[in-house]
């Protein structure tokens, strides 16, 4: 009861004083951005910008997006491709519990025990304490497998019962997974439904689709479904400029200004195997700061970033082609976006000069109509390394489905596909060999990347 009242007085502070200075945007982008004419309408550097620039096509980032006060100022690599946001998918659902809290629908307080939450090893009684709090602070104290884990997140976890809830941080998609469930459960509405309907349509958002939403179920670890998202650079930017206007866009407040300001506080500064890390809040990490300047981020594994920097009153989305199992590390991105800061040399011009965004179009094969029996390709395969994978038939079209998600397939040859988002051509083989029949075998080049993946039918 204290921290939902807490909660309200906060709310209504920040009502009596809203729109700060820090951190208020002048703009918004309508179906389309707009950008500075020249990043000295911003009151940035070109000549600095390049130095961060290249320091960016040094790495294997896809893209990065910077936003000040609602325009961009510098737009690198493939803004509108969407990739797999891995974690920064947590923000997006802490940004939905903000709703649905504010209205009353869920309380930040009820326990496991109350909400019939199990799994399939089930809980203990004590486990059973943990508050949704506890869950979406990292701290439930209930260490189980769960869905898209990483090796080492389940490998370290600490034993059962060895901490109560509430007393000690823990990364562990068990917590994150099982607020979806209990998110849906208060609700009545899928995720994706929710996001689509309370923040992308509202943003405008350019490129987002329920159809690129997945829910990874792995059964005989856990009931709790990981909830994945693959977005483009300039949609995650909408996202991420939302909260540095305090949860407003435009005249709606779609999350209250008490959310974003209590869910990006550090709730957690002892990190444990995070420990370069300095803080973390309800599903967002905290930083002490670049160049100076307070920063909270959303963070998806191989470099995948959504960063607020309120007193710069900037954004700045970073991806990564993890198709690719390309990385970038927290170090690399820090030091780009301290590069980014230094390039800030003066005060944007009270009146500049805009640009329509338009993005360079990426060449893509052709499309044909050919005269294949799709459905000859059609079953489940088996990849040595990313296991099973499924093609299906939807709409004249052929599907992939993966352990990350539905991908539709552009037919560019009689036996020759091109998947949307992955961008890895595929082509579909017959085998005499029964031992080789229904897998998936990647062809690497000569830099160990993969240049297409052949399916053996």
């Amino acid at each position: 009861m204290k921290l939902q009242i807490g909660f309200i007085l906060l709310s209504f502070s920040l009502c009596l004083h809203s729109h700060p200075a820090h951190g208020q945007p002048t703009d918004f982008p309508d179906k389309k951005w707009r950008q500075y004419a020249t990043p000295e309408e911003a009151g940035f550097s070109s000549e600095k910008l390049e130095i961060a620039r290249k320091a960016f096509e040094a790495s294997e980032a896809a893209s990065g997006l910077l936003i000040h006060e609602g325009r961009i100022v510098s737009a690198w690599g493939e803004t509108t491709r969407r990739f797999i946001c891995a974690s920064v998918r947590k923000s997006f659902l802490s940004a939905l519990y903000g709703i649905y809290v504010d209205r009353g629908k869920i309380s930040l307080n009820q326990t496991l025990e109350e909400l019939q939450i199990d799994d399939v090893q089930a809980l203990t009684a004590t486990e059973k304490q943990a508050r949704i709090l506890d869950l979406i602070t990292a701290r439930s104290g209930v260490y189980l497998p769960s869905a898209y884990a990483p090796r080492n997140m389940e490998k370290n976890l600490p034993a059962r019962g060895s901490h109560a809830a509430g007393a000690f941080w823990y990364y562990n998609n068990w917590d994150f997974n099982a607020l979806g469930t209990i998110f849906e459960q208060k609700t009545g509405r899928g995720i994706f439904a929710a996001f689509a309907a309370e923040i992308a349509e509202p943003l405008q958002m350019e490129d987002f689709a329920i159809e690129h939403t997945y829910y990874r179920f792995e059964p005989e670890k856990s009931k709790h479904a990981a909830y994945l998202f693959r977005m483009s650079a300039r949609d995650m930017a909408r996202f991420g400029l939302l909260f540095l206007n305090h949860g407003r866009w435009r005249k709606k407040q779609i999350i209250s200004a008490a959310w974003i300001k209590e869910s990006t506080q550090p709730f957690t500064k002892s990190l444990g195997n995070f420990h370069s890390r300095d803080g973390y809040g309800y599903l967002w990490w905290v930083s002490g700061g670049i160049n100076g300047q307070p920063m909270y981020y959303a963070s998806g594994n191989g470099g995948q970033r959504i960063c607020v920097l309120p007193e710069a009153k900037l954004v700045f989305v970073h991806t990564v082609n993890t198709y690719d199992n390309n990385e970038v590390s927290d170090q690399q991105v820090d030091q780009l976006l301290a590069l980014i800061l230094d390039a800030k040399t003066a005060e944007p011009q009270a009146q500049p000069r805009l640009v329509e965004y338009n993005p360079p179009r990426k060449p893509q094969p052709e499309a044909v109509k050919a005269a294949s029996d799709l459905a000859t390709f059609q079953g489940k395969y088996r990849h040595r390394f990313l296991g099973e994978m499924t093609i299906s038939t939807s709409a004249n079209h052929l599907m992939l489905e993966t352990g990350i998600g539905k991908f539709k397939l552009f037919q560019i040859g009689e036996k020759q596909f091109f998947p949307a988002d992955i961008e890895t051509p595929i082509s579909f083989q017959p085998s005499e060999a029964a031992d080789q029949r229904r897998t998936v075998v990647s062809v690497l080049d000569e830099r160990k990347k993969v240049e297409k993946v052949v399916f053996y039918y």
